[in-house]
């Protein structure tokens, strides 16, 4: 997995990978598609690794009570995050889109906030109010 984190940085850094990975993730992209990206800018990259990373997407990540009630002002700057807020598109959306969670849920927006709760369900959050629902596991 650190090259595959090694990947996210550089992504992080560049705009023209990013643009690649946001058209891959947008068009579901297959795993062979994704390792020759990664090699294309010299990092190596197993069927295994993106496995294991789209499992870790599956489950959700887990925000404490107190990072979800910061949620009302705007998901706090833990990882990697982007406002991609869009008063056009966004207000069309009900639930997580693509643009919410970007490449592999690596790269959220500033915005967006999935918390599991007790009872095994997790709450789906846009602080703009473009949504907010409940879903079982």
């Amino acid at each position: 997995m650190d090259q595959f984190q090694a990947f996210i940085e550089k992504a992080k850094n560049d705009s023209g990978l990013m643009a690649k990975l946001d058209e891959l993730g947008a068009n579901d992209a297959k795993t062979d598609e994704i390792i020759k990206i990664a090699a294309e800018y010299g990092f190596t990259l197993t069927a295994a690794d993106v496995d294991e990373l789209r499992n870790t997407v599956k489950k959700g990540a887990e925000l404490s009570e107190e990072e979800l009630n910061g949620v009302s002002g705007g998901l706090p700057a833990s990882g990697l995050t982007e406002n991609r807020y869009d008063t056009t598109e966004c207000a069309k959306i009900k639930e997580v889109q693509y643009r919410c969670v970007g490449f592999l849920a690596q790269f959220n927006c500033d915005h967006y906030a999935k918390h599991e709760l007790k009872d095994g369900r997790f709450i789906q959050k846009c602080a703009m109010g473009c949504f907010y629902y409940y879903v079982d596991k």
